[in-house]
């Protein structure tokens, strides 16, 4: 395939706005669904500044709200496939004239950018919102931001590191859902989401307990590195990454169930 070509797909991808069908059976319109959002937002931020003018909030716990991260990024793996069939789309989606697995290739990375857009969104306006706090509140300092932000590069990088193999687990799982394979769909469903368990497992590797405990006098960071078998297992889960994406194309060129 040509790579302006591949370009486009994944341009395509990146654009798309999810199922069409699924919001037209909504009854909530599309305002009220940012109202309900910018409710919570502002919940949230009052909530927590009200902990920080009382001298209550420890800043690196704010990244705890991020913690369901891998499960939204299997689900966004998991939905750029499926909304393919709940748009009546995927006759058009599979008869274009490319292999299958370019095809699914170009939904992971369109995923995957997305994936990284949102983590660099989310660690400017967080680290912009504990700056705020740090320059308005005597009690924390530049040294509390500094903390904060370096334990969200630590969270945010694992998230990022693992996220191509959850997208592919997505992608994979709703492949499935689609293919003569469809029985094990609850197996896998077990499976995969028991499995993130183990993500959560290396919190206390990102947020050790000094760094979420300060003093009125000074505030303790560091660069904390991961321990050495994590780099080798995210190298291994990209080689895993690719394993899946090639049995995901090969049920979409073999295995269908339409």
């Amino acid at each position: 395939m040509d790579s302006a070509v591949f370009r486009n797909l994944v341009r395509h991808e990146f654009k798309s706005k999810g199922s069409w069908r699924r919001q037209s059976r909504s009854h909530i319109t599309k305002g009220w669904w940012r109202a309900y959002f910018l409710l919570i937002l502002i919940t949230l931020v009052g909530t927590a500044t009200y902990f920080a003018i009382n001298n209550s909030l420890q800043l690196n716990t704010i990244w705890f709200v991020t913690m369901g991260f891998p499960y939204m990024v299997f689900f966004l793996g998991l939905n750029a496939v499926k909304r393919e069939w709940e748009n009546d789309t995927y006759g058009w989606w599979l008869t274009m004239p490319y292999p299958r697995k370019q095809l699914i290739s170009a939904k992971w990375l369109a995923v995957w950018l997305k994936i990284w857009a949102g983590i660099l969104i989310v660690f400017v306006i967080m680290s912009a919102y504990v700056l705020i706090l740090s320059l308005t509140i005597p009690y924390y300092s530049l040294d509390s931001v500094v903390s904060f932000m370096i334990a969200g590069i630590n969270w945010l990088s694992l998230v990022a590191g693992f996220s191509p193999l959850f997208i592919a687990l997505g992608i994979l799982t709703s492949t499935i859902q689609n293919s003569v394979l469809r029985p094990i769909s609850p197996v896998l469903w077990i499976v995969f989401m028991s499995g993130f368990s183990l993500v959560y497992q290396s919190t206390d590797r990102i947020f050790p307990e000094y760094m979420v405990e300060y003093g009125t006098t000074q505030f303790a960071y560091a660069w904390f590195p991961f321990p050495w078998e994590l780099p080798v297992i995210m190298g291994l889960s990209w080689i895993l990454t690719y394993v899946v994406l090639r049995f995901s194309a090969h049920l979409l060129e073999k295995k269908l169930d339409l």
